[in-house]
Order: structure tokens, then sequence, then C-alpha cells
């Protein structure tokens, strides 16, 4: 994970090296582009990236609480964290979904008149193909397991039975945590690529 980010942030930057030139081209051609949308752009992958693995601390923490806590004080403190972990989990997935469902569609309109359009578009479906389930999977246990450690807490039902499906469904939530999270790096790395692809057979199109 530590090389995906440091890949990530190498990505990032050439990207936006290599859009300026191309929007300079681009715009004294008389096709002007969203100078801004491409300048956040790396930022963008990096705050998700960021925000992925924060969620996974959060949850390692959470999960290391859940087996040291004593008495009623650490339950509450291991619930408050288990709270936060499911919101951001549910955040930085979601947002990451939106990123590729958004981009995805950038994509579709930019080269939407091009010959090899067709090609680009099938990529950025690859993508989401890729990593939807392992986020959809991700947030669902995640969720799952703050309501069953709900149970455990309250007592609805026998707190032995109960806790090891709450320990199984921690567990798998963080599997998928962990898998949504390397594809994801690794997706949006590739992502990074074929918008610069895009954005130089755009310029050369417009050069013509």
């Amino acid at each position: 994970l530590a090389r995906l980010g440091t890949r990530l942030a190498g990505q990032s930057a050439v990207f936006r090296k290599g859009i300026a030139a191309p929007n300079s081209a681009g715009n004294a051609a008389g096709n002007p582009t969203d100078s801004s949308r491409d300048r956040i752009f790396g930022e963008m992958v990096i705050g998700l990236f960021t925000a992925s693995l924060l969620s996974i601390l959060c949850f390692l923490y959470t999960a290391w609480l859940g087996f040291t806590v004593h008495g009623p004080a650490g339950i509450g403190q291991h619930f408050l964290y288990g709270f936060f972990t499911t919101f951001l989990v549910t955040l930085a997935q979601s947002m990451t979904m939106f990123f590729f469902i958004g981009t995805g569609k950038q994509v579709k309109d930019l080269v939407g008149k091009d010959v090899k359009g067709p090609d680009f578009v099938k990529r950025t479906k690859q993508f989401k193909a890729k990593t939807f389930p392992p986020m959809l999977w991700a947030m669902l246990l995640t969720m799952a397991t703050m309501i069953v450690g709900g149970g455990v807490h309250t007592r609805v039902l026998p707190a032995f039975h109960l806790a090891i499906v709450h320990g199984v469904l921690a567990t798998a939530a963080l599997y998928y945590n962990l898998v949504a999270t390397w594809r994801n790096a690794r997706y949006m790395v590739e992502h990074n690529m074929l918008m610069a692809e895009v954005e130089a057979r755009l310029v050369a199109s417009a050069s013509k």
C-alpha cells in the first residue's frame, strides 16, 4: 500500500505536468478545457486513497479495542470508534464509487466522437467492474458489524453467540476493506494514465 501511495503521488504529478502543455495547445486551437478540473484531479485521487487508508487504520484500532475492553467505559469507547470507523469507511468507499462514475462519464463525453472512443469507455467500465464489488461488500459488512456490535453491547441476543458473529463480520469487513483499497489505488492510477491518453489524443485531433 505504501508503494502504491508513492506511485499514486508520482502519477498525479506526471498527469498534472502532462496536461499543462496539451491544455495550452487546446486553448490555442479554440478548444478550451476545464483547467480547474485538471488541477484538482490528482489531489482528488490522493485524497480518496488517504481516506481509505485512514479508515483501515481506524478499523484496526477499533478491533484492537474490542479485544482489550474492560468494563462499560471500554465498551463505550469501542462503540464510539466503531461508529466513526463505519462512517469513515462508508464515506471513503462511496466517494470513490462516485469518482469512478463521474470520471467514466467524463471520458465518455470527451471521446464520444473519437474512433477509439469505445475502447476508452470500455476501459472505464472495466475499472468499475473490478472496484465496485469489493467496495460494496466493504460498506455492507462494516455496517453489519456495527449493527451486530450494538446488539452485543445491549445484550439483545445471547452475548457469546452474537460476539462470535460480530467477530466473523469484522474479519470479513476488514478483508474487503483491504481488497477495495488495493484495487481502488491500482485502478485510480490506471485511470490517471487513461486520462493522460485521452488528453493527448484530443490535442492531436485538434492540431490536425
